[in-house]
């Protein structure tokens, strides 16, 4: 087994400053930490979380709470809570999950919390812990993909395809996700020969089907979705319609995680760098854990156009 010693001995440093390095990495100047960081590296050396603990006086336990309803979370936050886990054992952490901001929080240093909406910001300001949210929240560090930049990006890409008929079937929230969404697709002038139309709508497939079966579409008709679940139910309201996609209609959903694989056709979409969000979650968590510092100022990280089948390139 590797031991600290033998990390001193390949840094060429103290046994003290390598144990500076793992529990006191403040006190330890950027360049002395890297080279025993690399000695960590090659050696394989793992730290024994007990002793760690006893001496930095953490628990080396970090809680994910997830408040989105069971029956409404998408695919999307199992991949986010694999990917934060890996990260926070990669550091040297356990994680454990949580359902509510009332759960009584015994020896953690710190918390992640998805699916938080505005109704939920008088409990997270009063826990006692480093806090990191997943999504836009105003009084908390946060981390969120760029929701208007992904509607931006969507709108543009339909009007260089040719389509000529914009929808923007949005998600009926008062939620700063959903109103980011909403307004990235109004962000994007359109040429007086396009016309453009905004519904919002519950985030359900079934209900995305029933109300585009409810419209009169004609050739040409691009729409943008606010989730690859209104994306698919406009896809299966299009065959209920004897509509062609991608040559009479084109859609793009949004999230790129896992629904968009699940249709007859795979879906044109934004998709969420979830790894780098995690991983922005993990790091800037443990920063303030580290500092005794809680940074507000959110990440933003910016999602890209997964271009799939539901599009088409009709323009010259």
């Amino acid at each position: 087994m590797v031991s600290i010693a033998d990390v001193a001995k390949k840094s060429h440093v103290s046994k003290m400053t390598v144990s500076r390095v793992l529990n006191h990495p403040e006190q330890v100047s950027p360049e002395i930490s890297d080279v025993v960081q690399r000695a960590i590296n090659e050696l394989g050396y793992v730290q024994q979380r007990a002793g760690r603990a006893l001496a930095t006086s953490r628990t080396y336990t970090v809680a994910f709470v997830m408040l989105d309803e069971v029956s409404n979370v998408d695919p999307y936050f199992g991949q986010l809570i694999t990917y934060v886990s890996d990260y926070l054992y990669q550091e040297g952490y356990n994680l454990e999950l949580h359902r509510s901001l009332n759960d009584h929080f015994y020896d953690i240093d710190g918390i992640l919390v998805s699916g938080a909406r505005a109704k939920d910001q008088a409990k997270l300001n009063a826990l006692p812990f480093p806090l990191v949210a997943y999504g836009n929240q105003p009084e908390i560090a946060s981390v969120d993909v760029d929701n208007k930049l992904g509607t931006m990006l969507a709108k543009e890409h339909l009007i260089a395809s040719g389509y000529q008929h914009l929808i923007y079937l949005g998600i009926d929230l008062d939620e700063q996700f959903a109103l980011e969404r909403l307004n990235g697709f109004k962000a994007i002038d359109t040429s007086e020969h396009v016309t453009e139309t905004i519904y919002q709508l519950p985030n359900s497939d079934k209900e995305a089907r029933d109300f585009f079966n409810s419209l009169t579409v004609p050739p040409l008709t691009g729409v943008v979705t606010a989730s690859d679940r209104l994306a698919l139910g406009t896809l299966y309201s299009c065959y209920d319609k004897g509509l062609i996609v991608p040559n009479d209609v084109g859609i793009v959903g949004f999230d790129g995680i896992f629904i968009n694989h699940l249709s007859p056709l795979n879906l044109t979409t934004i998709a969420q760098p979830l790894q780098q969000i995690a991983q922005t979650m993990v790091q800037t968590l443990l920063t303030a854990i580290n500092s005794n510092h809680q940074t507000l100022n959110p990440s933003v990280i910016p999602p890209t156009l997964l271009q799939g089948e539901t599009t088409t390139q009709l323009a010259d």
